[in-house]
């Protein structure tokens, strides 16, 4: 969807959009004539929104929030990355690892 879609959409002004650009909350994709945004974004959009308007957090409440939640999704597909290996291996060695998961040496 579209800036203006974006903005319908979540009910918010172009001004506060920019903002949110700006602070890298979101990030449209850019590669074609108008700023383009995803089903993610607007999940983040709504995010954004309950934080601020529901639950009065700042924009220093909201930059920790998303940068946690980025981080969050990128563990989660490390995670995805390695059952994948882990899958793809012999069983004895998926056992050995698998026995070795926890073992602080």
């Amino acid at each position: 969807m579209n800036e203006v879609e974006f903005c319908l959409k979540l009910e918010i002004d172009a001004p506060a959009l920019a903002v949110w650009v700006e602070q890298g909350w979101l990030i449209p994709d850019k590669t074609g004539p108008e700023a383009q945004f995803r089903d993610a974004d607007f999940a983040r959009g709504r995010l954004i929104l309950e934080m601020t308007r529901d639950m009065g957090v700042n924009e220093a409440g909201v930059d920790l929030v998303m940068e946690l939640v980025d981080q969050l999704h990128s563990l989660r597909r490390t995670m995805r990355d390695l059952t994948a290996a882990l899958c793809r291996q012999d069983e004895e060695t998926q056992f050995k690892i698998l026995r070795s998961v926890g073992r602080s040496e």
